[in-house]
């Protein structure tokens, strides 16, 4: 977070910047844009936690957008019930709106509501106005619209408010499931696969096997196509560059048993793959060059 101290900045002013240097009169090489392109883009810029905080922050925009649709018809008292967010409406006849933490969403008919006259919730208004709900007057403070409305009725009030949220909640929903699947592939599935790799009770072979069996199972859609992507990862990331690789005989029998339409393919199945040189320190002897 960046802190803004206008007190500081005014007492301390910053320094006068230093004089530019000439500009220098060396003719510019011909080569140089050929022999000095752009850096690549960073392909680590989005990391795990980059993409799982975005996952929350675009269902947070959704859930922001459908509350504000819900607001414009009428539902202004928002309350808090375990695993929902309740909308009540103004109109005692109107339903409550129950939206679940996953993003569905259930309409339920009003209980009777006690109120003084002239306002829609118990909490409104002064307490004094409860001197009007006298035994004669006790139909102005007793609402009872939600029991009483016929079902015909009460189904044109509902479709007319499921075509207004229609939109959003298709949003929220398609936010919600991205951002599950957000966690199940950078965060579960490599929690889970670290374990059985790491497992000691099973010999290497089987648990190579496991985590096959594992990659093979998974659906052929988008969903499944992006655990597999997570398992290829940790298979290249962890596995090959192991003691105890896949090697490629074992892996074109495992493939000529899998039931997914395409084989599990390795890029450096075969060849190996160089472990990093290591890094000297001054106390250290010196490292031998790589043959």
């Amino acid at each position: 977070m960046m802190l803004l101290l206008p007190f500081a900045l005014a007492a301390d002013p910053a320094p006068a910047a230093p004089p530019a240097a000439p500009p220098s009169t060396a003719p510019a090489s011909p080569t140089a844009a050929a022999e000095d392109p752009a850096p690549p883009d960073d392909p680590g810029t989005y990391g795990q936690a980059d993409v799982l905080v975005y996952g929350d922050l675009e269902v947070k925009k959704a859930r922001d957008a459908l509350t504000e649709t819900l607001r414009d018809e009428g539902y202004k008292r928002i309350e808090r019930k375990g695993e929902y967010t309740v909308f009540k409406p103004d109109v005692p006849w109107h339903p409550q709106v129950w939206l679940h933490d996953d993003g569905w969403l259930t309409l339920k008919r009003q209980p009777p509501r006690i109120h003084s006259p002239g306002h829609a919730f118990a909490d409104q208004g002064s307490p004094l106005n409860y001197l009007w709900c006298v035994p004669t007057l006790m139909t102005a403070c007793v609402s009872v619209g939600g029991w009483m409305i016929g079902e015909r009725k009460y189904t044109a009030i509902k479709s007319d408010l499921l075509d207004a949220t229609r939109g959003d909640v298709q949003k929220l929903n398609d936010a919600v499931v991205r951002q599950h699947l957000g966690i199940r592939v950078y965060k579960d599935i490599p929690t889970d696969l670290d374990k059985l790799w790491r497992d000691p009770s099973q010999p290497t072979v089987v648990r190579r096997r496991t985590i096959f069996l594992y990659w093979d199972s998974r659906l052929e859609n988008d969903a499944g196509f992006a655990a597999k992507e997570a398992i290829e990862s940790f298979i290249l990331g962890v596995i090959q560059p192991s003691a105890e690789p896949f090697t490629a005989a074992e892996l074109g029998e495992l493939n000529a048993t899998r039931i997914s339409e395409a084989p599990l393919s390795l890029p450096k199945i075969g060849a190996g793959i160089v472990p990093p040189e290591p890094m000297a320190t001054p106390d250290s002897p010196p490292i031998a060059p790589t043959p």
